[in-house]
């Protein structure tokens, strides 16, 4: 089974209803109708981007530790997965993007280390020593960074969830 995670930007007013049980986290995740806020689709770079990020595997420090893997678990499947759907409210998605941005490509790939990565067991298991690992990880990992300003720029929370 593979896993792949993705963000979402939603308004504040909609997380809201989300929290009071107002709207259906499904009908958000999985609506069709043409979305303006269409998801972030991550692939299997999201654990890469959250080791680049933190120096750990699942371990980090605030804000950037939320980027992929953090916020607070919603619905129904918070207490029935080991990956439930989690948010991000307004103020921790513009927190995020503030450490992002201040985070170079340079400093980012110093921080990219296959040997580790191994080590840690970053998902998906690669060798990570490939010139195209490093480049699909850094390509997600500017959509990445692009999303968060939106989603800043529009005072926008987030959801986020790996399937």
């Amino acid at each position: 089974m593979s896993m792949v995670a993705n963000l979402q930007r939603i308004s504040s007013e909609l997380l809201h209803d989300l929290l009071q049980g107002e709207a259906e986290l499904e009908d958000v995740i999985y609506s069709d109708d043409g979305n303006e806020n269409e998801p972030l689709y991550l692939d299997k770079s999201w654990h890469a981007i959250h080791y680049l990020l933190n120096g750990a595997a699942w371990e980090g420090t605030e804000p950037l530790v939320h980027t992929v893997l953090g916020g607070t678990p919603i619905g129904e499947e918070a207490d029935e997965e080991d990956q439930p759907t989690r948010y991000l409210t307004v103020e921790q998605v513009k927190q995020i993007y503030a450490a992002l941005v201040i985070i170079s490509e340079e400093e980012l790939l110093k921080r990219y280390n296959p040997e580790q990565m191994r080590k840690v067991d970053i998902y998906p298991s690669l060798e990570w020593d490939d010139d195209g690992d490093r480049e699909y990880v850094m390509d997600y990992y500017q959509e990445l960074v692009d999303y968060y300003r939106l989603a800043a720029a529009s005072d926008q929370a987030m959801l986020l969830y790996i399937s």
